[in-house]
């Protein structure tokens, strides 16, 4: 009887390791399998999840991770999508972004600042601040950012024609410890590109200076001859000398002014002319009709034109300015004897006219820049021909909202060719256009 109970509990006691070992070994394979699909979620596969039928402890284990994966793959998404969102906004800036790293390695930049430094943004990543930049005031400044948590803004002069408003802006990534260790930092460097606002600053204060200037003169001959006039006794001759002078100086100073305000006019409107389809000849006959009797009083020919009739698309009241101010300038630089004529050519689908004279000429260095504001080949000259310095800006402005496309080619000696394109027009194109 005791060898029998002794038996069965032996059987029973193996029956029960025999099970503990089944279950053990299933729950090992499980939770292998829970760490594979761990590692895998954490190689980037977040739609892995454990697969688990049945129900028990392991079953209640397995939707406790999936849930907690599920939760992790929308924080991910949600997060990926700021991201991108973020990219874009970054990317689409007109500001100029730079990432520098603790170590002073190129970590991030925008599509702008690849644009503005000249350079592939991906080919920076990753080297030193200073190659990208390659300017000891800005590279300084970097580096005290860096070490200091100092914050910069200044100029930073890349080319002779880039000009970027710059900050560096320290970003703190750790804090000093009790131990001494000191905060670490990263540099965001921001730059904008005011170039042009410079440039239109200084054209500004040069055309303040230069406005100044010209209204100086004749107001400071007006004022010593009145003054002389009022002071002294002096014959009938000599008081209509003075006269004379005062007059024409009064005269001078009235066409700057209307120069200026015609220009300022011309630049407030901006585009809104009025073009229509017009005979190209028909303008240049009335242009040479004004400027004929001053041509004859300097012995200048104003040579008819020869070319057919041809129309184009401009706006009449605008273009016969154009002609008026090339014309009266051929004249004036043209000596006794000489000759001054309009032609064209029609090219594809514009027109291009040429006022040629056998005047005195511009130097090849002043060409590209006749048509600033006030700026004179010969100051002198100009002055006593009665020139205010805006005509050819005024003829400038014109020609470009027209859409067309203007410039001179002149040798000392040999006289001058101003030229300019308009777009050819069909006869039957009367309508007009704002």
């Amino acid at each position: 009887m005791v060898v029998a109970f002794l038996g069965g509990c032996l059987v029973v006691a193996l029956v029960a390791a025999g099970v503990a070992l089944v279950m053990f070994k299933r729950r090992r394979q499980f939770l292998q399998y829970v760490r594979r699909v761990g590692d895998t979620v954490m190689a980037g596969d977040y739609n892995q999840r454990v697969v688990k039928e049945g129900a028990g402890a392991e079953q209640e284990f397995a939707e406790t991770v999936n849930r907690m994966l599920d939760a992790l793959s929308r924080q991910l998404s949600e997060l990926s999508r700021e991201r991108d969102v973020l990219n874009h906004i970054l990317q689409s800036m007109t500001t100029g972004v730079v990432l520098v790293g603790a170590q002073g390695e190129v970590e991030m930049m925008n599509e702008a600042s690849g644009r503005m430094l000249r350079g592939p943004k991906d080919q920076w990543r990753g080297k030193q601040h200073s190659q990208l930049f390659r300017n000891f005031g800005i590279c300084a400044a970097i580096d005290h950012a860096l070490l200091n948590g100092t914050s910069w803004h200044g100029e930073l002069k890349v080319r002779v024609d880039l000009t970027l408003d710059a900050r560096v802006v320290a970003v703190q990534m750790s804090s000093p410890d009790v131990m001494g260790k000191r905060a670490s930092y990263t540099a965001l460097v921001l730059f904008n590109d005011v170039s042009e606002w410079r440039r239109v600053a200084r054209m500004r204060s040069d055309f303040v200076a230069n406005v100044s200037h010209e209204l100086k003169t004749p107001i400071t001959a007006i004022r010593g001859f009145a003054e002389t006039l009022l002071n002294d006794e002096m014959d009938a001759p000599s008081r209509q000398e003075f006269l004379q002078v005062i007059y024409d100086e009064s005269v001078r100073m009235g066409n700057l002014v209307a120069d200026l305000l015609t220009l300022s006019k011309l630049e407030s409107s901006g585009d809104s002319i009025q073009p229509q389809t017009i005979g190209l000849l028909r303008v240049v006959e009335r242009s040479r009709q004004r400027v004929l009797g001053e041509a004859q009083q300097r012995g200048v020919e104003l040579v008819p034109p020869s070319d057919e009739e041809v129309s184009v698309w401009a706006d009449e009241d605008k273009l016969l300015q154009v002609f008026l101010n090339l014309l009266s300038n051929a004249v004036h630089y043209t000596p006794t004897g000489g000759s001054v004529a309009v032609s064209w050519r029609v090219n594809e689908g514009k027109v291009e006219v040429h006022i040629r004279d056998t005047g005195i000429g511009i130097p090849k260095e002043h060409q590209e820049r006749v048509f600033e504001r006030f700026y004179r080949v010969d100051p002198n000259r100009s002055r006593a021909t009665g020139g205010t310095g805006l005509g050819l800006a005024i003829v400038k402005h014109i020609i470009t909202v027209h859409g067309g496309d203007l410039g001179v080619n002149s040798e000392p000696g040999m006289g001058s060719d101003f030229w300019f394109t308009l777009l050819r027009s069909e006869p039957s194109m009367n309508f007009t256009q704002s």
